[in-house]
Order: structure tokens, then sequence, then C-alpha cells
């Protein structure tokens, strides 16, 4: 629920993301409250080429980084590749994960890209706000109309913005109303949250069978944390030989990293039946691929064993994950055969579904990918 202001039409404004088609008015609206949250802005006025860089790097995390589809009329990932942005170096520690985003598109030509991201969405955002004009209006004419009723309205019925465009009416920049400022400044945690609201369920309906897409709209580095099961697969190691599924070689307390079996970019998380400890050279080299269906036998194996030792040293965190995502007891959970047959059964459907969505698979294990050194970061 967004908050109330006695002075603005929050009514209206609550329906600026109706009749989405594409990502760019939830793009767009996110990079303006970037430019809020960073006070980036003169006055309130934010031009093309910020906005345009802006979306750009909103879109990178789900498109590219997670690779979730984000609709059959958008082209943003068609930009994207265009710019050469599949891969960005993340080695920068002084900046966050996001920043960095943004600085290497900052360094690029965009010129192009700025003018197809503005032709439409900026004049549209605010076509709630011009909703009765509009019914009878073909859409060549619609953004030349919204803009010149914004614009003549602008100081009286407080549209977000009025636009500045050029003698050809290309976009140039916006212009926040001092209202709307105060307004997203004071409330900027929940208008966030709600944007978030709204992009989430964009992406949900153009991705119906990928998970979490909740987790897939930012990038933390604390998500990328594995240290509390690196306790439980430590302790389990010091007590069991293991060999790497993928290399045969004995796993030790030194030697190994946890992998994510399934890609941490299409799963989002690092809950138990999804890790797996592997060489370290080794989980370099899978990076985000998809590895074999022919190493499925020996992982659920693997993890039936740290089953058994979870439950005979009530490790209930290791538990309970299972618990959840296969929907069974623990006397289930002790059966060998159900279990295996359970998680390799969710394991092979999803690494179908990752395959559909992109991601690289039949991954195996070669001497020559020890100089491969690729990582999630």
């Amino acid at each position: 629920m967004l908050p109330n202001d006695p002075t603005l039409d929050i009514a209206t404004f609550s329906r600026i993301f109706k009749k989405t088609t594409n990502s760019y008015k939830l793009l767009l609206f996110k990079s303006i409250l970037t430019v809020i949250t960073n006070n980036s802005h003169t006055n309130g006025v934010v031009d093309s080429r910020q906005l345009a860089n802006l979306m750009l790097a909103h879109a990178w995390i789900p498109s590219v980084y997670y690779k979730l589809n984000l609709g059959s009329q958008d082209q943003i990932n068609n930009y994207l590749t265009e710019l050469s942005m599949l891969n960005i170096d993340f080695v920068n520690k002084r900046l966050g994960y996001f920043d960095i985003i943004v600085d290497t598109i900052n360094q690029s030509n965009t010129d192009g890209i700025v003018n197809k991201l503005m032709r439409y969405a900026p004049f549209r955002l605010l076509a709630p706000f011009a909703d009765n004009n509009l019914v009878k209006c073909d859409d060549y004419a619609k953004n030349k109309l919204i803009a010149s009723m914004i614009n003549n309205d602008f100081d009286k019925n407080y549209s977000i913005y009025k636009i500045k465009t050029n003698d050809s009416g290309k976009f140039i920049e916006l212009i926040i109303h001092p209202y709307w400022l105060k307004y997203f400044k004071k409330n900027i945690n929940i208008v966030h949250g709600w944007v978030n609201f709204n992009w989430i369920q964009y992406l949900q309906t153009k991705n119906p069978n990928t998970p979490s897409i909740p987790n897939k709209i930012t990038l933390e580095k604390s998500r990328f944390s594995v240290a509390k099961q690196r306790e439980f697969w430590d302790l389990f190691l010091s007590k069991n030989a293991i060999e790497c599924i993928f290399t045969g070689e004995i796993l030790t307390r030194s030697n190994y990293q946890l992998d994510h079996f399934l890609p941490w970019t299409y799963v989002a998380h690092n809950q138990y039946w999804n890790l797996i400890p592997i060489i370290s050279n080794c989980n370099s080299s899978k990076s985000n691929k998809l590895p074999n269906k022919s190493f499925i036998e020996t992982y659920t194996a693997i993890h039936f064993k740290a089953m058994e030792y979870a439950i005979k040293n009530s490790k209930n965190a290791f538990l309970e994950d299972y618990l959840c995502t296969l929907h069974c007891t623990i006397d289930e959970l002790s059966n060998e055969i159900e279990f295996k047959r359970k998680l390799a059964e969710l394991i092979a459907n999803l690494i179908d579904s990752a395959a559909l969505q992109g991601f690289e698979q039949n991954w195996t294990w070669k001497q020559s990918d020890d100089s491969i050194l690729q990582s999630e970061f």
C-alpha cells in the first residue's frame, strides 16, 4: 500500500504499470528511484542517457546474470549483447555489484540504444495522468499528446515529471515535480518495495516455471556466503572418506569448495540439497554450467550418506531443507531408495528447466579445465 498524500494523486500514480507489455516502464521508474536515492539529479532534472544506462543496469541482473526472459516484445537483452555486456568483471572490491554494472555501461557507447529505450517509455509511463484524452488518440500521436498535456498542466495536476523534447519530439530529459520528489524521498523504502513487487510479478508472468524469482532482481555479496553450510560438510568429511563426484579425488577439509550442483544463478539459494563438496579448481571450471545427468546417481549417494550423518547427529538445519523440498518425513529420508529417487527426480527436472532457460548443459570435468578459472563471483 502506497502512503497517501493530500496534494498528490496517489490513485492515478498506482496505475502507472497497468497495460505493461515489456519491461521498459518498470525499468524506467526503477531508474528514476535510483537517481533520487543517490541524489544524482540536478533540481529534479534527469537526462535520457543517465536513465537509459540505469535501465540497462537494472535489466542486466535478471536478464544476463539470471537468464530470465523479459518478454517477447522486449529488446533489452539484445541491446546488452550489442554492447558486449554478457560478461562483466566484478574484481573491483570497492564498489557494489550494481555500481560496477552501471560503471561498465557508462563506459560504453550507448547512443543508439538510448534513443530506442527513450522512444516511448518516458511518455507512456505518464499515460494514467492523461487517460481520458487518450481513448480516441492514434498510437503514433500519443507521445506528443501526453507530453503536451502533462507539461501544460504540470503546476496544476502535479504529474510525476514533465518531459523535455527536441524539435522532432525526441525525449531529451525529464524534470521530476518537486512535490513528487519530496514524496519519494520521504517514502523511498515503501515505494522501492512497491516497484519491486510489480517487477517481480512481471518477471513471474514471463518465467512461470523458474524458481526463486524474488531473489533474482538484485545482486548482494552476502548471498554468496556458504560459511554455515561448509561447517556441516567440514564435520562430515572429517568422519567420512568421500571422493569428488567429478574428478574422483579424495576430498579433505583443505582441498574442496562447495559447489551449487544446479547453478546458483538458477536456484538463487544455498540450500543443502543443492550443495556438494568438490575439488576447488573443478568448482572454478564448472562455474555456471549444468552437470551431465550421469553424475546424479553419485550425487544422491553422497547426499544419502550426509543425510544419515545429519540424522544421527541431529543436524536439524541440514534436515529441514530436505524435509521441505522433498515433501517427506524423517522416516522417508532414512529410506535410501526413496530418498535417492526423490532427489534424483527433482534435480533431473530442474536441469531440464534450466537448460530451456539457456544454461549450458552436459558439463563434465576435463583435466585441461585446470587452466580455466571462471567463478560466479
